[in-house]
């Protein structure tokens, strides 16, 4: 199994311009035989820590918008991770990663540990695992990696791959 990361620019607060080279990504992946692609966090938007309107930026996950926004990304053969804040279904922005198979969504992680000094993100509280193929694989995103016990329970989960979408 082959995977890849795409690491992209933090745009302005506009998740529009992101898709199509998100998109050119996919078909590339297509191109080469990779099964996973892994997008960075907030590649969906920008960051809601940074914005004078975070809620502005937020994409929910209970009744279509994400997977509207993400068909263009819609592949046979290329699962795509992707960075994105997440309005829960509870009001609270959640910085989030979408697994994206096959035209649908799998399911999302919420980053568990969000920044380091003041978050308008709210933080996560699972360590799900997901498939693809034969993989079991984990996401943790950004300051989530410096928490080793969040990569022990999806170990036990029998998580073989770790991905950790960070916005370099």
């Amino acid at each position: 199994m082959r995977v890849a990361a795409c690491q992209a620019p933090l745009l302005a607060e506009d998740s529009t311009e992101s898709i199509g080279r998100m998109q050119q990504c996919v078909r590339e992946c297509e191109t080469n035989g990779i099964s996973v692609l892994c997008f960075p966090e907030a590649i969906l938007g920008g960051l809601a820590d940074f914005s004078d309107n975070p809620g502005r930026l937020a994409i929910r996950t209970d009744d279509g918008q994400l997977t509207a926004v993400l068909k263009p990304l819609a592949s046979d053969t290329v699962s795509s991770i992707v960075g994105f804040t997440e309005l829960g279904h509870d009001g609270a922005l959640y910085n989030a990663a979408a697994v994206y198979q096959r035209g649908r969504i799998t399911g999302v992680y919420r980053k568990i540990h969000p920044a380091i000094r003041r978050s308008v993100y709210r933080p996560g509280s699972e360590t799900p695992v997901f498939r693809e193929g034969e993989l079991t694989f984990g996401i943790v995103i950004c300051n989530d990696s410096n928490y080793p016990e969040l990569t022990r329970c999806m170990a036990v989960q029998n998580a073989a791959v770790l991905f950790i979408p960070t916005n370099n």
